[in-house]
């Protein structure tokens, strides 16, 4: 069929808790936008999910159960997952991606835990079949890219209609009172971010000195050079719609034309 739309989307908890005019604004704009997708499939990649030495992780099960408590609101419901695509992206990945598979047990189907880096932006869609991937730090940039032109290829012969959502948190060195401390290397590597996406140029972010990344720390740089790629296959451009930095981190979204 078709890959449908790309997101970069944060997943801070004050998209949804809202405790500022930036985060109203945040949440309006993912809302106006998500809320519009008519996809039969969700793919999400999230920083904080599966984490595996060697490999990217793909997680095969049964149902997905988002349980994240917000100040507020409690993101509490069932996902199904779309084990034939699912099985697709494992077989297609070679040696970059794994299987993670979580087997029944007593009786019941198998239920994986969704972390809140994949329930606070899949807060946002409509529910749907949805796949979980996970996020590597230790293969090279290369190979990363590599799955993103694999994860194109792959979801653009299904025989449905998908999105794929990047869950993506920035720099987290924003302020000397967070946690990990103040660095000038924030504002410098969420710069490279918003500039390769209007640009849609990414050698900048593709090239980026690793101690940069080290210094900002964010949380997903490798995922998004695994958008890198898919950007590259598929053709499509990013627009980058609203970022800012709530207390120590940054938060940026952006989506496909």
């Amino acid at each position: 069929m078709v890959l449908n739309k790309i997101y970069m989307i944060p997943h801070g908890d004050e998209i949804i808790d809202m405790p500022d005019d930036d985060s109203v604004k945040m949440n309006n704009i993912i809302r106006e936008i998500c809320e519009k997708d008519i996809s039969e499939v969700l793919v999400i990649l999230s920083p904080h999910g599966i984490n595996l030495s060697k490999h990217i992780g793909i997680v095969n099960t049964e149902r997905f159960l988002s349980d994240t408590q917000l100040k507020e609101i409690h993101l509490n419901e069932y996902w199904k997952n779309e084990r034939n695509l699912c099985e697709k992206i494992i077989h297609s990945s070679g040696e970059i991606g794994e299987e993670v598979r979580f087997v029944t047990y007593s009786g019941d189907l198998s239920v994986f835990p969704m972390d809140f880096g994949t329930s606070i932006p899949l807060y946002f869609f409509k529910k749907r079949n949805m796949v979980m991937i996970g996020q590597s730090r230790s293969l090279d940039r290369e190979s990363l890219m590599d799955f993103g032109k694999i994860l194109g290829e792959t979801v653009s012969k299904y025989e449905k209609t998908v999105s794929v959502i990047f869950s993506a948190d920035q720099a987290h060195t924003h302020s000397k009172n967070g946690p990990y401390g103040f660095s000038p290397q924030a504002d410098i590597y969420e710069e490279i971010v918003k500039e390769s996406i209007e640009k849609m140029d990414f050698r900048k972010l593709e090239n980026i000195n690793m101690d940069v990344v080290g210094e900002a720390k964010p949380d997903s740089y490798w995922n998004l050079l695994i958008m890198d790629g898919l950007l590259k296959y598929s053709g499509l451009k990013m627009q980058f719609h609203f970022g800012y930095v709530a207390e120590y981190f940054g938060m940026m979204f952006a989506s496909s034309n």
